[in-house]
């Protein structure tokens, strides 16, 4: 979740959700009353004569005053009247807004509370997200994507002695250094740049640095610099992040599987969930997006006793396996006692 607007003197907060838990926890800090504002698809209405006519769907900007919401799909779905929209919007009649990730929403309250920011503060990014690096023949800039905005952080020039055809192992070798150090931090590299630099470079990574190809894409960009850099932000940021969260999602629910095997720390299955939820022994919680409506008192319950929850979506093929075991598992702190 990314806060990009607070104004708590006009009760106002733009965010950005950026995770398949964000929805889940914006639900938490909705109220009935709540004034809500974001892009949804809205079908036109016109008469045609005494007759009233649904026309095509649109996509709009609309703000509701919140009445309902309920978690579904992996969706947050918002009802309510609407206060604000175009021209051609039928005020006070009603509407539903689907929050889901990777959208803009804002928020007005009449006062918002510690714990309601608080959750927004936790849900937060705390981590950079992606490491991007776009180059060509003779330089490489680089720059850091993060919950704040986009941090550039300098360049690599390549020799100018360097011509088309000499040897730029050297240039590389000090690149290729560079986002090894960066995968620490980032969740996820992009290199891109205009011509074919960017393929020799992913090239000379694979015969030198295997291990770091898994972390890098390849993307387009027709400058360097932070025009180039500000281009990929542009096209390819959220694509990325996504595939990066399945990345995340595949990771967990293969080493879950794999402590099954072993008979390790974890345990699977809403009532055994559920005990060891209610006993404080929930490291993590894993709920397919699925079944969150049907779980929301257990995530409550790991949520109090500071577990973490990871949301597991079901559009790939990690996703599949848990959601066929179930879709409702943990890693444990300790083997709960068994009723």
């Amino acid at each position: 979740m990314k806060i990009i607007y607070k104004n708590l003197k006009t009760g106002t907060l733009k965010l950005k959700t950026e995770s398949p838990e964000d929805p889940w926890h914006l639900g938490k800090v909705l109220e009935k009353g709540d004034f809500v504002t974001a892009r949804t698809g809205r079908r036109k209405t016109f008469k045609r004569g005494n007759e009233i006519v649904r026309g095509e769907r649109v996509q709009v900007t609309l703000t509701i005053e919140l009445e309902h919401s309920v978690l579904e799909a992996g969706q947050l779905r918002l009802r309510g009247r609407i206060i604000s929209g175009p021209k051609d919007i039928e005020l006070a009649s009603y509407h539903s807004i689907s929050i889901e990730p990777y959208m803009e929403v804002k928020i007005r309250k009449e006062r918002w509370r510690k714990d309601q920011l608080d959750r927004l503060r936790r849900a937060g990014v705390k981590e950079p997200l992606l490491f991007v690096c776009v180059l060509d023949r003779e330089e490489a800039d680089f720059a850091s994507l993060k919950e704040t905005g986009l941090d550039m952080l300098g360049s690599i020039r390549a020799s100018k002695t360097l011509g088309m055809e000499d040897d730029r192992s050297e240039y590389y070798a000090e690149i290729a250094k560079l986002l090894e150090d960066e995968t620490k931090t980032h969740s996820a590299i992009i290199v891109a740049g205009p011509g074919f630099e960017k393929e020799n470079l992913l090239n000379y990574v694979k015969a030198r640095f295997s291990r770091l190809v898994k972390h890098i894409s390849v993307e387009n960009a027709s400058h360097v610099g932070k025009a180039g850099i500000q281009e990929v932000i542009k096209t390819s940021a959220n694509r990325i992040l996504k595939q990066t969260r399945v990345a995340r999602e595949t990771e967990l629910v293969e080493r879950f599987l794999e402590f099954m095997g072993k008979n390790g720390l974890v345990t699977y299955g809403k009532d055994e969930v559920r005990k060891a939820a209610l006993a404080g022994a929930v490291e993590t919680l894993l709920v397919s997006e699925e079944m969150v409506p049907e779980n929301e008192g257990m995530m409550n319950a790991v949520e109090g006793m500071r577990g973490s929850i990871m949301i597991i979506t079901s559009n790939h093929e990690a996703g599949e396996r848990f959601l066929y075991l179930g879709g409702v598992g943990a890693f444990l702190r300790y083997k709960a006692v068994q009723e």
